[in-house]
């Protein structure tokens, strides 16, 4: 059975309650009709709850703040990484745009001096190229059913290539002037310099060319250009290189020049083999 005194709380209780609804009411009651004074109690009130207002205030603006930080952050990510993409964009595009305009100036070249080569040349493709021979030789698209033969001469629009050192019906081995074998094996690489000095090119090993003289004091110059010579397989007047400077031979006391190749072998695309009779075709056509 509950105790006297347990009740005693409970009423007490009770009556704070009703107690303060009826304040609360009458605060109420006294504050909402239309006047220009602030009362006393609403002024304690305000008076006690401002720094708890300041705070609120503060947390409610810093939490605002914040999210506003996060947003802007947000957006400004999305923006960079949109930038990322239209810079990324830009460059592929500008580097594509000028491989298109290195591309159209080597076919112009290659055209111009198809125009005004007076040998009948025949436009090849570079299709493949070896790693382990890269500095040795290279393969074309064109072989013996477009009368390609060995031995023929291959030009691009700055200078000789090479020669063509094997053939099949479609396709043809082209072996470049860098090449340590190119002035071997019988074959004719005559060279000529401007004021008529004749020799003959040598590349060694390492890709080195050099042009070998058949008399002892030849008149040279660096930066003079070298052509072929028009004796043995080679046409004449197609671009060797330039003089790059004198050398001599410690055993043979030999005097060489060492060639600037004309070509650069690095950026073989297009080249032109030079068709020429045959003996056979000579003798069909002979009087």
């Amino acid at each position: 059975m509950p105790s006297p005194m347990r009740n005693n709380k409970h009423l007490r209780r009770l009556m704070a309650a009703l107690i303060a609804l009826i304040l609360i009411f009458a605060i109420m009651t006294a504050t909402s009709r239309d006047r220009a004074d602030v009362t006393i109690v609403e002024k304690a009130i305000a008076t006690v709850l401002y720094p708890f207002q300041l705070a609120t205030n503060y947390v409610a603006g810093h939490f605002r703040g914040v999210g506003t930080t996060v947003r802007e952050l947000t957006q400004l990510r999305a923006d960079n990484a949109s930038l990322r993409e239209r810079v990324q964009a830009a460059e592929q595009l500008e580097a594509r745009s000028q491989q298109l305009v290195q591309e159209n100036q080597t076919l112009r070249n290659e055209l111009n001096m198809k125009e005004r080569n007076e040998h009948t040349l025949l436009t090849s493709q570079v299709i493949s190229r070896t790693s382990d021979n890269w500095y040795r030789s290279v393969l074309i698209n064109h072989g013996s059913r477009d009368g390609v033969q060995p031995n023929m001469a291959v030009v691009n629009w700055q200078g000789l290539v090479g020669k063509i050192s094997s053939v099949t019906p479609y396709t043809s081995t082209v072996q470049l002037v860098i090449d340590a074998g190119f002035g071997q094996g019988g074959f004719g690489a005559g060279a000529k310099l401007p004021l008529g000095d004749l020799g003959i090119i040598d590349t060694v090993q390492g890709g080195h060319v050099r042009m070998k003289f058949f008399i002892s004091e030849p008149t040279v110059q660096v930066g003079q250009p070298i052509f072929t010579s028009g004796q043995g397989e080679m046409p004449a007047d197609l671009l060797i290189g330039y003089v790059a400077g004198m050398g001599s031979s410690e055993a043979s006391q030999e005097k060489f020049v060492n060639v600037r190749p004309a070509v650069d072998f690095n950026k073989l695309d297009v080249v032109h083999v030079v068709l020429q009779p045959t003996d056979k075709d000579r003798g069909a056509n002979a009087p």
